[in-house]
């Protein structure tokens, strides 16, 4: 059986639709790759894209979209809440079947090396395919973000492993590299004091002391729309209740964006039940929870297990996965 490897680039465009079709179009037609999922979140200004498919199929992919986001993202004309350094973010590649991390590492420096010749554009590996212990986590690579990348790669701790030593005019630098599964998720808070959003993000992420296999941070969202929700608290004895509510969202919401770098270890019920204990300490009830982009159905059975108190349940007995 063919390798199969799944690619997650994330571009810096999240609101100008015109300008993500172009850039997921050609992806459609290349032979070997399957374009699973799109979604674009205008707050960040952001688009992720997951395709799977073999090295060659994806290698070819990869050129094909850093060509129409070199092209069409301007970085010096953008902004949002999620940091980042270029028109392409980061690019992981991920085994899935029949493919190692080695594969996958193979890959990311073979295409690394081809977009920093032909598009002249600084590249940073990281994660499986770091080049220095400092340079595994793409929070670290991106801190200063574009703006302060040019001052960033005068040093020398900070030289492109690719590509020239001074940032893309408008296209900036990209993110490279192998990794395990990640699953970016996100928790709507219902406040509008961004504050705590902070608080809670720094209280949960490993960098700061909290879950080791957890990036976090918090961020103001403006403009989303009314409606009713499913609220989930803690009464006065500590009891988990549920009641229908609304929150005028048109006012905004604070949000608590995360990275799940590991899963398996760090699963997502925990994650979400801590951040549920410290926003009921400020009087604030989750108002919902985002999935972006695709993950694997193991880390929503567990949560679906942990809730129900279902700890026999074995992944045999869900029919979607016996047809």
């Amino acid at each position: 059986m063919a390798a199969l490897i799944e690619w997650v680039p994330n571009i810096s465009e999240g609101r100008r639709g015109e300008v993500v079709k172009a850039c997921v179009e050609p992806l459609k037609s290349i032979q070997g790759v399957k374009l699973l999922d799109f979604s674009s979140d205008p707050d960040h200004n952001r688009s992720v894209i997951t395709c799977v498919g073999g090295p060659k199929g994806l290698k070819e992919a990869t050129l094909a979209l850093y060509a129409r986001a070199v092209e069409l993202i301007d970085m010096n004309q953008h902004s949002g809440e999620h940091s980042r350094i270029g028109a392409v973010d980061v690019c992981p590649y991920v085994p899935v079947r029949d493919a190692q991390m080695s594969d996958c590492d193979a890959l990311a420096k073979e295409c690394a090396r081809a977009v920093a010749e032909k598009f002249d554009l600084p590249v940073y590996l990281y994660r499986e395919s770091a080049t220095a212990p400092h340079r595994q986590s793409q929070s670290d690579i991106r801190k200063g973000e574009y703006e302060g990348l040019c001052a960033k790669m005068r040093d020398p701790l900070w030289k492109p492993d690719f590509g020239p030593d001074e940032p893309h005019p408008t296209a900036g630098a990209t993110i490279m590299g192998a990794r395990p599964f990640l699953i970016a998720f996100n928790v709507n808070l219902g406040t509008t004091d961004v504050g705590i959003g902070k608080r809670i993000a720094k209280a949960i992420r490993g960098s700061s002391g909290g879950f080791v296999h957890i990036q976090g941070a918090g961020f103001y969202l403006e403009d989303h729309e009314e409606g009713p929700v499913s609220v989930k608290s803690y009464d006065e004895h500590g009891a988990l209740v549920t009641h229908r509510g609304s929150f005028d969202r048109k006012t905004g919401l604070v949000q608590i964006s995360m990275n799940f770098l590991d899963y398996t270890k760090t699963p997502l019920f925990r994650v979400v039940e801590t951040i549920r204990r410290e926003a009921a300490r400020y009087g604030v009830p989750i108002i919902q929870t985002e999935l972006v982009g695709l993950a694997p159905a193991d880390a929503f059975l567990d949560s679906a297990k942990w809730y129900m108190q279902v700890d026999n349940l074995k992944n045999s007995q869900i029919i979607d996965f016996q047809i």
